[in-house]
């Protein structure tokens, strides 16, 4: 979140902070406080049934996850805190309440009582304690999300405060997609990155409504996920009692399996598939604005890509309208960095928008263009397997070819080529675009500016490999003052885009639209862009 032909994409901006691995973003329900005491009751013996197109699990560890597990891991384990899209603020969920102090670097959440891990043993604020100091101790995934914290402590059993080196949104921090699980720490957890005989592999050590029943990595049918007789929340009558994650890698199949009634939920199918999927009895097709944008990164470290006129007239040459009527309803126009419904969200920013004519003045100042009789050959890489991707690289080439640039388009797979090609160290051998997704860890925009623009010494997700002192001193500032003074934080993100649109290190090729397919029988499906294609299956009741 990835619409997209498949989700691979979807993944393919995700990748530990330190340590990078494979592809991955997720969906999330209203915490709905169902609550009874007693056994699981919903559903039969039907599983719920999720398609994806690629692995589910390539990390068990929750202080590590950083990639396609997302879509298994919110039925594990649970956060203080969850997102409610409608009220945009934080909702309880293990914390039952919280307050700050009025400089907003001191924050007390209070626990809910009566909750246990999957082990039995009562989750404690000491148990919280510790695995968000491990989380931070480990500092990968989107661990970064915690750097505002000096210390944290367990005042008393179900008490749990936090002092931060300078005032942070900790309730929306303690909502991420990563980073934010409350887990108990088993006996032998890593204590760093790719650990072999993990614990935590095949196994839950959350709070969750489900636990692992079956892991089948590189089978068909992956993951299967069983109901926690003992849930904190309680069960109801038709709720779901299993999850089974299938991985189906052809769109076609995906269609008819939703068609024959054999799969449950769907998302980022080709539009033909989904127009297909809307005249079909008892699925329904959810269409929801998202916080996923894409990107074109260009390489600013190899000539003539280094010239900020090379990269703004390659901004001026794309046609934005086509690509966005050619992928029909998978995108909307970008406004920038930013998506609608976060803080910092701008629709008056000057974006270069399609101007031959100023891309053929600009080239041919820098000496290329039709004028100087010089082509300029570049390569373009993307996913394998994404066929709007595929669409919309054409559409660049057939848009730059009039301008004399040759664009070169290689669709590679992300594990074994797309993603080892942009982390190559001599930047030659790296390619000169590439196309990524990316959406925010936490309801927050800086997770854009810190992870794919702040200057890196090792290269991670900044894929334009662009550096820029002053943008760097800017996003430093941003996050204190978006927890202290949203006006200024306003102003300082409007300043953070100007800056990238002035030095053009990305093209903005438009925000997704969430497509997705689901059976009609289920209620209580709620799309929330902070957890893009992650279906909370405790929220749901089959009717």
């Amino acid at each position: 979140m990835t619409a997209i032909s498949s989700a691979t994409t979807v993944w393919a901006r995700r990748a530990r902070h330190h340590a990078p691995v494979a592809t991955v973003g997720a969906l999330s329900l209203l915490v709905a406080g169902c609550s009874i005491d007693g056994d699981p009751t919903g559903g039969g013996t039907a599983p719920f049934v999720y398609l994806s197109s690629t692995d589910v699990i390539t990390e068990w560890d929750p202080a590590q996850a950083y990639s396609n597990e997302a879509l298994a891991l919110p039925n594990l384990y649970e956060t203080l805190t969850r997102y409610n899209p409608d009220t945009e603020e934080a909702e309880p969920l293990l914390a039952e309440d919280w307050e700050v102090s009025e400089d907003g670097e001191t924050w007390t959440f209070d626990l809910a009582e009566d909750v246990t891990f999957h082990s039995g043993e009562p989750m404690t604020a000491e148990s919280v304690q510790a695995a968000i100091e491990r989380t931070m101790e480990l500092d990968l995934g989107a661990a970064y999300l915690w750097d505002p914290v000096s210390s944290i402590e367990a005042t008393d059993e179900h008490t749990v405060v936090f002092d931060l080196d300078y005032p942070a949104a900790l309730d929306l921090i303690a909502a991420a997609n990563y980073a934010a699980f409350i887990y108990e720490i088993p006996e032998g957890a890593p204590e760093g990155p790719d650990a072999e005989d993990s614990p935590f592999e095949a196994e839950s050590h959350g709070t969750g409504p489900y636990t692992v029943a079956e892991w089948n990595p590189g089978s068909e049918r992956e993951l299967q996920l069983t109901a926690f007789e003992d849930y904190w929340r309680g069960w109801e009558d038709d709720q779901i009692e299993e999850i089974e994650y299938q991985v189906v890698s052809q769109p076609e199949t995906v269609a008819q399996m939703m068609e024959g009634g054999e799969a449950d939920f769907a998302q980022n199918l080709p539009v033909q598939l989904i127009d297909q999927l809307r005249e079909t009895e008892d699925v329904d097709v959810i269409e929801t604005p998202s916080w996923q944008n894409l990107f074109g990164l260009i390489n600013t470290e190899v000539e003539p890509l280094d010239d900020p006129q090379v990269r703004e007239a390659i901004a001026h040459g794309v046609n934005y309208d086509e690509i966005i009527e050619a992928t029909q309803g998978a995108f909307e126009p970008s406004d920038g960095v930013i998506p609608e419904g976060l803080l910092g969200h701008n629709t008056d920013l000057d974006i270069p928008n399609y101007d031959p004519d100023r891309a053929e003045e600009l080239l041919a100042d820098a000496g290329y263009g039709e004028e100087n009789g010089e082509i300029l050959t570049l390569e373009l890489t993307y996913t394998e397997g994404e066929e709007d991707l595929g669409t919309i690289a054409e559409l660049m080439q057939d848009h730059l070819s009039s301008l004399n640039i040759e664009l070169q388009i290689e669709a590679l797979p992300w594990e074994s080529g797309h993603w080892p090609r942009a982390q190559e160290e001599d930047p030659e051998d790296r390619q000169d675009i590439t196309l990524m997704y990316w959406w925010p860890d936490d309801p927050q925009a800086l997770s854009w500016f810190y992870n794919m623009f702040m200057s890196e010494d090792d290269i991670v997700f900044n894929l334009a490999y662009y550096s820029n002192p002053e943008l760097d001193e800017l996003i430093e500032e941003v996050g204190p003052l978006a927890a202290t003074d949203e006006e200024a934080a306003e102003d300082t993100y409007d300043q953070m885009q100007q800056i990238l649109i002035e030095d053009n290190p990305a093209l903005f090729l438009g925000t997704t639209v969430y497509q997705r397919a689901l059976r009609s029988e289920y209620e209580g499906y709620v799309d929330n862009p902070l957890y893009p294609n992650a279906v909370f299956a405790y929220e749901l009741t089959r009717g």
